[in-house]
């Protein structure tokens, strides 16, 4: 429900708004409604994938969304990388770029794993991957509690910059922490080291 409210959001301040959308068909308007509608199965397809009982009881279901979720994903993060770049907005040019760059990795990362039946990894890419297709959705949360959580930034397009970095580094970096750091945490803390030989 998060998803689709903010998907809403998203939807009407960019295509609601002729300003907004581009000066013509080849220019922005097309890639932006392309986007919007690689993306459109990504979102709500994939919380889907992360159901065991899906997986065990229908594994052809769950590869046929796989496998829509990863071309949806990739298109989508190849034209974020485009639509990024050539933003008039300066400075969210390399914060969008670098989030399409880290999506298709992600993304492409997690099929290979797949195939490679590797799952474990598999998981933790795709995890990444849904993490930056919600970015989005993060955007906006982050929108509507601007000034509680930028309000060290009093300069509204130094605030918009700094909204857009940290609406994919903080969930990034949450994620990493759980699937990656404290898992590691976790394990040095269960590890004895053996004494040097000749220690006392």
């Amino acid at each position: 429900m998060l998803s689709a409210y903010y998907l809403y959001r998203a939807v009407d301040y960019r295509f609601l708004h002729a300003d907004r959308l581009g000066p013509s068909l080849f220019n922005k308007q097309l890639w932006y409604f392309s986007h919007a509608l690689l993306a459109l199965p990504v979102v709500f397809g994939a919380p889907l994938q992360f159901l065991p009982k899906l997986r065990q009881s229908a594994p052809r279901v769950h590869r046929w969304i796989g496998r829509t979720y990863v071309i949806g994903a990739s298109g989508a993060a190849t034209l974020a990388i485009y639509l990024g770049a050539t933003t008039e907005y300066e400075g969210s040019r390399l914060s969008i770029v670098l989030t399409g760059m880290l999506w298709l990795f992600f993304t492409l990362a997690a099929w290979k794993a797949a195939v490679a039946r590797n799952f474990v990894a598999h998981r933790a890419f795709m995890i990444r991957s849904y993490t930056l297709a919600l970015v989005l959705v993060w955007l906006r949360v982050m929108y509507d509690f601007q000034d509680q959580l930028f309000f060290y930034v009093q300069d509204e397009e130094l605030r918009d910059a700094t909204r857009e970095w940290a609406s994919w580094v903080v969930p990034l970096l949450v994620v990493e922490f759980w699937i990656s750091w404290l898992p590691q945490v976790k394990s040095n803390k269960s590890f004895k080291s053996k004494p040097l030989r000749g220690s006392t």
